[in-house]
């Protein structure tokens, strides 16, 4: 079952950048919160038979950070390869330990300064070949999404002592798909090309999901492999290893 969600979930920055062959960053954000509210509003429909309302205000900024994130992607995307984008996301992994040490005071031991230090090393090997003019800004859109969904981790882990994890999920998208939305209406021509649409252990295995994008995106868009990109996506998986096997032996 890991190995076929990280199938799908591999895909899905393929989806994405193909996506905006039609769509701009902002419509594509619009339809995936919304996507993501639906989905998850049917599964707590069909398992806890309804939805509590979270009252707490943080799920504003919750919100905001899974909105902001899922614009940045799309921008990034529009700009970079879906190879360069999830590699340099990667770099997630340093957010939440600074996040979660700074508001959450979760400590940093041991092998998870290994863990940042392959992380930023392999995330700056993957961004320095690529850093020419016209694309300095995807570099950047690729750095800061995955901050925002790491600064959405940490206020989830806080808003889930509260309420049920299922409820913060549903209104997390919902109050994103909402915020896109309004931020559609406020941009000129935003929805003008939808017109053109036409139709534990295991967890281990997910850090093989750049090497899972790269072999889509091989289909799809042409890319270079050099020695540069594969230090950096080796570092990258390294430090992801670390920190999942980590996670397995605490929860063992």
């Amino acid at each position: 079952m890991n190995l076929i969600s990280l199938l799908f979930s591999s895909i899905s920055p393929i989806l994405n950048k193909f996506s905006l062959v039609s769509l701009n960053a902002v419509v594509g954000g619009v339809l995936t919160s919304t996507f993501a509210a639906t989905f998850n509003l049917i599964l707590i429909m069909v398992t806890y038979k309804k939805v509590s309302i979270v009252k707490d205000k943080m799920v504003i900024i919750l919100g905001a950070t899974n909105a902001i994130g899922v614009l940045l992607q799309y921008i990034a995307l529009s700009m970079l390869s879906p190879v360069t984008v999830t590699l340099i996301a990667r770099i997630y992994l340093v957010y939440i330990f600074l996040l979660g040490g700074v508001f959450l005071k979760e400590r940093i031991r041991g092998w998870d300064y290994v863990a940042i230090a392959a992380c930023i090393a392999g995330s700056i090997l993957v961004s320095s070949g690529r850093a020419q003019f016209d694309s300095w800004l995807g570099i950047l859109c690729a750095f800061i999404y995955p901050f925002m969904y790491a600064a959405n981790n940490v206020i989830a882990k806080y808003l889930v002592q509260d309420d049920h994890p299922a409820d913060v999920l549903f209104f997390n998208h919902l109050v994103s798909a909402l915020l896109l939305l309004v931020a559609g209406f406020l941009i000129p021509h935003t929805y003008t090309s939808l017109k053109y649409i036409t139709a534990g252990k295991a967890n281990i295995v997910r850090a093989l999901g750049p090497l899972i994008v790269i072999v889509y995106s091989y289909f799809f868009f042409p890319i270079t492999i050099n020695a540069q990109i594969i230090c950096g996506a080796l570092l990258l998986i390294l430090a992801t290893t670390i920190v999942t096997v980590k996670q397995a032996q605490v929860n063992e």
